[in-house]
């Protein structure tokens, strides 16, 4: 198979799970990505990353503490970008401008109006952005979809997300909304909205919110982000989720997501069917082992390549299938912006004190609170 030149940019935490999504596809014999480089401002940190990746790959990659270094020397294709959300629109414009196909991490952008100077960049240069939305490609996540289109729960009626926990200690870049653009919910939060998107099928339409920050410093650092969100989203056809989500819930944690339809509901570990008098409860294994035996092999195969359950090693699989066969990622920069309109949405019900239209989000004709953000990081 073609070998894609690629570069890692940004050897944070969540560069682990980038590599070993890698190395997930190498041990299948799917050696399709030449990792020729990775950039970090932290030299240490480059340096760990390129010592993992040699582990499994021919060749260790060169180090770099600077893109526009990096950019100057290497011969590469691609770039994966796993950064601070501040600086997704920055890296990832600069290596589409220079030729190159992006994947970034979630979020796309930090606000909607950067999210969307990424869109129209791609669009200009011709060049893929995909965004490296992992949970979908989870097999538990791929077979509660599949139940869902089967009909096994009848017609979605509501959803709902909770997870409150305790989180006493600062979490760096993350508690700052000129760095982040908001909390977990936002960070995490599209996850959640790609996830009701995705299973659901139908699009948000309208959301309102209430949101607040009970612990505003936290061992000496401001905290400018909410640490606790309550929200509701009306989908399309009446279907309704809603999220409760705190980080300030001494003695938690406690987490749950639920799927109601009209004849069951799926729960985190198993499926509930509705029967006359009784019901039929399925665990999560089981579904996911009907619904292989129910696809064909090449879905299987387009589901988990090579036998992969590795969501990172999916989503990366994905975006090389994109590039070298110039085709739309499974979730492309316009799919991550409706993911995106969500949360963001909350922020802008949160901070108007109404329910607000995800379209207005969309079309950057409510950006109240995603204005201050855009205006301190001059984006246009």
């Amino acid at each position: 198979m073609e070998r894609l030149n690629i570069a890692l940019i940004g050897c944070g935490g969540i560069a682990n799970a980038h590599v070993e999504g890698y190395r997930d596809l190498y041990s299948r014999g799917l050696r399709i990505f030449d990792i020729k480089a990775v950039c970090d401002v932290s030299i240490e940190n480059a340096k760990i990353k390129a010592k993992m990746i040699s582990r499994f790959q021919d060749s260790k990659p060169q180090i770099y503490s600077e893109v526009d270094e990096m950019l100057k020397n290497e011969s590469i294709d691609a770039v994966d970008v796993c950064l601070p959300h501040h600086l997704h629109h920055v890296i990832a414009s600069k290596c589409l401008e220079h030729g190159l196909h992006v994947i970034v991490e979630k979020p796309l952008g930090i606000t909607m109006r950067a999210a969307s100077l990424m869109i129209r960049k791609a669009e200009s240069t011709g060049k893929i952005l995909a965004v490296a939305e992992n949970c979908r490609r989870d097999p538990k996540e791929r077979a509660k979809k599949w139940a869902i289109s089967e009909g096994l729960i009848g017609e979605p009626r509501m959803a709902f997300w909770m997870w409150m926990y305790w989180m006493p200690k600062p979490w760096g870049w993350r508690e700052k909304k000129l760095l982040a653009g908001g909390s977990w919910v936002f960070d995490g939060g599209v996850h959640w909205a790609d996830l009701d998107r995705y299973q659901l099928g139908k699009e948000a339409v309208e959301v309102f919110a209430m949101m607040h920050t009970f612990d505003p410093e936290k061992e000496g650092v401001k905290v400018t982000v909410d640490d606790m969100t309550f929200a509701i989203i009306r989908y399309e056809g009446d279907i309704y989720s809603q999220w409760t989500w705190t980080r300030a819930a001494p003695a938690g944690p406690f987490s749950k997501r639920l799927i109601f339809g009209s004849k069951g509901a799926i729960f985190d570990d198993e499926i509930r069917i509705q029967r006359e008098g009784s019901v039929e409860v399925k665990s999560m294994r089981a579904l996911i082992d009907e619904m292989r035996a129910n696809l064909g092999e090449e879905e299987i195969e387009r589901l988990f390549p090579a036998g992969s359950t590795n969501p990172f090693a999916i989503e990366l699989y994905d975006f090389y299938l994109a590039v070298t066969e110039k085709r739309k990622p499974e979730v492309d920069a316009k799919e991550a912006y409706k993911d995106m309109a969500i949360p963001l949405g909350f922020y802008e019900s949160a901070r108007l004190k109404r329910a607000v239209k995800i379209r207005d989000i969309e079309e950057l004709r409510i950006e109240e609170y995603q204005r201050e953000i855009n205006e301190k990081l001059n984006i246009a």
